[in-house]
């Protein structure tokens, strides 16, 4: 079932996120995200649970903002999906961005936006899997002054 998180499954989004692949970071950090995140009405966290545990999920963010590559606004912005390993290439992340895209087409977007670090092939690969083109690649840079 893939159903929309609330607050009793922010210990098992946080276990997801903080896989260095996803988000990084410590549970308890992630954790008070999530309780940011589902109480914004520009976000939606979604989960994929089968018999009772959280094995996936999904963070969409409605975007005002210009986002590289669309032409439109405001546009639905995939901040973050994670599949826990075992339960990978069984159409479960696609299954999470379907529910997903219905909910940023009630809210009025009509384009998708989303990045992944150039290094992360298999977070490429699955958008495009998911039907994202490629718009641009960058190089941050920094220094200390």
């Amino acid at each position: 079932m893939i159903r929309k998180a609330d607050e009793k499954d922010i210990r098992d989004l946080a276990r997801l996120a903080s896989l260095p692949e996803v988000w990084g970071g410590t549970e308890d950090e992630l954790c008070e995200d999530f309780r940011e995140l589902l109480g914004s009405s520009k976000n939606l966290v979604a989960v994929k649970e089968l018999d009772g545990k959280i094995v996936a999920f999904a963070n969409i963010r409605i975007r005002s903002e210009y986002v590289a590559g669309t032409k439109t606004s405001p546009v639905a912005y995939l901040e973050g999906i994670a599949v826990e390993e075992s339960f990978r290439r069984k159409g479960i992340a696609r299954e999470i961005f379907d529910f997903c895209t219905e909910w940023a087409k009630e809210k009025g977007c009509t384009e998708f936006g989303s990045d992944c670090l150039i290094t992360n092939e298999e977070s490429y690969a699955l958008h495009m899997a998911l039907g994202f083109e490629e718009i641009e690649r960058t190089v941050h840079f920094a220094k200390k002054i």
